[in-house]
């Protein structure tokens, strides 16, 4: 009696666990997708046909999908509910973790992620440091990380198990970086200097090297968003920074200087979508949802203040 329990017990677990797969699989179809054969979801998941019939009539009990047979040329999606599938997955929602939101670039964009993902359960984190929001993803705390292209490629080259999904274009992430100066009079890196320095910034850390390159200056440990309060108290002397912040605040009496193009480049300012590595699910999903134009339009609307940001 005792290993017929069990037996039940492992039969619902493999249910549960095909219906979680089922539901990931549909989160990227539309109603009057059809879907694969029976046999192809049985290869697909490694369980019978039996299992995979009874994963489905729990969807469908739910009313996460109703289905229709068109004979010969299969059984297609008649009605689709995204919550309700949502439910029937073991992550609940999609969170997603992105950059800080202190610039209207970065506001547009977060309020462009919670537009596109509106028929979703969907939430969004944010976090300083590229380090850390990859690091995340890569844990699968989060299901993606907005960082900029040189951040991820970096990242990737490092051997984290991340890819990108997404490359939403340059001037995405920001239109530029550019360095502030606490005195007026100097227009780039003097002797002498002291420069903040953000370790867990990717592309902080590598702009302020290309910069400094052989000029004798003492690196401050700072968080890169406390360069601006750090420049006003004297604390340091230079600093990278969003041009965009700048663009909205001036910052007087602090000296903007533009980098050289052999400093910088358009990987700095283009924003990429980061999920761990062979997520096929994921992918499916958010070629489905996110759509590149419309979440620059988002941006640039929110930049030129024709949309109120929401986030």
């Amino acid at each position: 009696m005792k290993n017929k329990h069990l037996e039940a017990g492992n039969l619902y677990q493999k249910i549960g666990l095909v219906k979680n797969l089922l539901a990931l699989d549909l989160m990227s179809r539309n109603a009057g997708d059809r879907i694969l054969p029976i046999s192809e979801y049985q290869d697909k998941f490694g369980v019978s046909r039996g299992t995979i019939q009874n994963a489905f009539a729990c969807l469908k009990e739910c009313k996460a999908v109703t289905l229709e047979n068109h004979g010969h040329q299969g059984t297609c999606i008649k009605e689709i509910d995204y919550k309700k599938l949502q439910e029937n997955c073991m992550r609940k929602e999609i969170l997603g973790i992105m950059p800080l939101p202190y610039s209207v670039t970065y506001e547009g964009f977060a309020t462009a992620m919670y537009t596109q993902f509106a028929p979703l359960n969907f939430n969004m984190a944010y976090a300083r440091g590229a380090v850390g929001r990859i690091d995340l993803v890569e844990s699968g705390t989060y299901q993606f990380a907005i960082c900029s292209q040189y951040a991820a490629e970096q990242s990737i080259r490092e051997g984290k198990q991340i890819e990108v999904a997404i490359n939403f274009g340059p001037g995405s992430f920001l239109s530029r970086h550019v360095l502030l100066l606490g005195n007026s009079k100097f227009h780039g890196i003097q002797d002498g200097m002291r420069v903040a320095y953000d370790s867990s910034s990717i592309d902080q850390s590598c702009i302020t090297q290309n910069i400094i390159h052989g000029k004798k200056v003492t690196l401050v440990p700072i968080r890169t968003q406390q360069t601006v309060s750090a420049l006003m108290d004297g604390m340091i002397d230079a600093g990278v920074w969003n041009y965009d912040d700048i663009l909205e605040h001036k910052y007087e009496p602090l000296n903007v200087a533009f980098l050289d193009e052999s400093d910088y480049n358009n990987l700095f300012s283009t924003a990429v979508m980061v999920i761990r590595k062979e997520d096929e699910y994921l992918k499916a999903l958010l070629d489905k949802y996110v759509s590149i134009p419309k979440v620059v339009e988002i941006i640039r609307e929110v930049r030129e203040k024709k949309r109120e940001p929401y986030f």
